[in-house]
């Protein structure tokens, strides 16, 4: 071979080497990013530049983006604004309508939606309604019961009683009419007649005498006409009265038993309780109950939710993200990320940058040979 050509081949590798160191320096620079994962020891010795760089600073790195992301990326004044885009209050708005409509077009009964967040509704609601009609009636008996009749029903409650107890002790009479016309009335008399005339006269001559008489028949005209004397009607009404005045300045207590007051008590949470559509309110859709309120909440209610929902978010935003710790956040979860995994989100991105810098090595490494072989031949 001559020198000449010699010359230029040394001269081609001198390029063809330099280029090739920079291109394999780079090539490692960008591995050492990333590997090795763990360190690496011969013997106790720990080889230089093991681990990586990133999972050596594996901590420092979750610390920074933290850092970053709650300074610069997700800040109250950046989701402030988001959330007062006309896009972001449109979705949320259509998001609610959705949710509205779901609930007020539902064929889920009541009693099944409710099942959702306790069990066994009918008999909680009852046991419920029972409770509290135990206690109203308990404070309701507390205040009245050392209060007269009086207090009680008012002077409108006591002119109403006034005006029905001539008619009741109309009706009264009457029916003690009826009774004594009847067989079972004028059986009545037969035996309190015989009974004393057996008492007071005794088996004499006189008592005799009057059991073959038919007193019965002697008294019933008079009796009937005593009931219907007016005067026995008034007699009775004053009496009535007179009664009626004694016992309204008396306590309702004394009218009324622990038994008694129990016994009204349970009659009335069970008259209650018998007139309450529990039942069939339970089995009824939900769209029964929502759907006639359906434009109304979707014109009126919904708007008012959504700018309160809004101006509370947007005041409370910082506040928000600071009790979230959006910093602790991140830095937990890319603590918890895999290194390979978290090399091949950076390569996926990078690729290409990094393809272009193993090139640029080789560019440059190219150079500084070319630069060598200039120099070699001056």
């Amino acid at each position: 071979m001559s020198d000449t050509f010699l010359l230029v081949l040394k001269l081609v590798g001198i390029i063809v080497i330099g280029a090739l160191i920079g291109a394999v320096t780079n090539h490692l620079a960008i591995r050492m990013l990333f590997r090795p994962l763990e360190p690496k020891y011969i013997g106790k010795f720990r080889v230089p530049f093991t681990p990586g760089l990133i999972p050596k600073r594996r901590d420092e790195l979750a610390a920074n983006l933290g850092r970053t992301v709650v300074k610069h990326l997700l800040t109250p004044e950046g989701i402030g604004k988001r959330l007062a885009s006309p896009a972001v209050r449109g979705a949320v708005t259509r998001l609610v309508e959705q949710e509205v409509m779901k609930w007020t077009r539902s064929e889920e009964t009541t009693e099944a939606w409710i099942s959702r967040f306790i069990d066994e509704p009918k008999q909680r609601i009852q046991g419920k309604i029972s409770y509290h009609l135990e206690q109203e009636f308990s404070l309701l008996m507390a205040k009245w019961r050392e209060k007269s009749v009086r207090e009680l029903i008012g002077e409108a409650g006591e002119q109403k009683i006034e005006e029905v107890m001539p008619r009741l002790v109309t009706s009264v009479l009457h029916q003690a009419e009826e009774y004594f016309d009847g067989p079972e009335g004028r059986l009545q008399l037969e035996e309190t007649v015989a009974r004393f005339i057996q008492q007071r006269l005794g088996g004499g001559m006189f008592g005799m005498l009057l059991a073959n008489v038919n007193v019965v028949d002697m008294i019933q005209p008079e009796l009937k006409r005593v009931l219907q004397s007016e005067s026995t009607s008034q007699f009775i009404l004053a009496l009535l009265r007179q009664e009626w005045q004694k016992g309204l300045d008396r306590p309702l207590s004394s009218y009324m038993t622990e038994e008694t007051e129990s016994r009204i008590r349970q009659t009335v949470k069970e008259q209650v309780l018998a007139r309450l559509p529990i039942e069939s309110m339970l089995a009824t859709p939900l769209r029964v109950w929502l759907n006639p309120l359906e434009a109304q909440l979707l014109e009126q209610h919904v708007p008012v939710v959504i700018d309160h929902l809004f101006e509370r978010t947007t005041n409370q935003i910082g506040q928000i993200l600071q009790t979230l710790d959006l910093e602790t956040i991140v830095r937990e979860e890319v603590g918890l990320l895999d290194t390979a995994y978290l090399e091949e989100i950076v390569l996926s991105i990078s690729k290409r940058e990094f393809r272009a810098i193993t090139w640029l090595g080789g560019l440059l490494g190219g150079l500084i040979g070319l630069i060598q072989a200039g120099l070699y031949l001056v």
